[in-house]
């Protein structure tokens, strides 16, 4: 091999990456351009809403004292982005620790279950499930 080939191929292989860096850099641009319509977001959860009407699945918190300082608690929230995140964020910011912990989503449904430890569980029953739904919901302004 003489210089002027290996001159040539090195042209003809930066050439090549310079068309493949295009051809990703395009991809990249049309995948945000799709992301950032939002109305396809917004589409899936107002499905979301109507799946749950129709099946008649609604909202709510069962809390059920298991002994000392445990309880096992059931939460039905409409599937939403976001909306697990900000439920374990609450619980954290409560001061409670979660172990078997399950999640399941179903006809645009989330159902939460876990064991709940912690000092305050107490203050969990009846009148404070109201409030952490209202917490999680409100949590940094966004409905969940």
């Amino acid at each position: 091999m003489n210089k002027a080939t290996i001159i040539e191929d090195a042209i003809t292989y930066i050439q090549e990456l310079q068309k493949t860096s295009d051809d990703l850099s395009e991809e990249l641009r049309e995948m945000e351009a799709s992301s950032e319509g939002g109305g396809k977001q917004m589409e899936m959860e107002g499905d979301a809403a109507d799946e749950m009407e129709k099946c008649g699945i609604k909202e709510e918190i069962k809390v059920t004292y298991i002994d000392g300082n445990t309880l096992l608690i059931k939460i039905v929230l409409q599937k939403k982005r976001g909306c697990f995140t900000k439920l374990i964020e609450t619980m954290d910011y409560l001061g409670f620790e979660l172990s078997e912990t399950s999640v399941t989503t179903f006809k645009g449904a989330m159902l939460f279950s876990s064991c709940v430890h912690g000092k305050f569980v107490d203050a969990l029953m009846i009148e404070q499930t109201e409030l952490l739904l209202d917490m999680i919901r409100s949590k940094e302004g966004n409905t969940c």
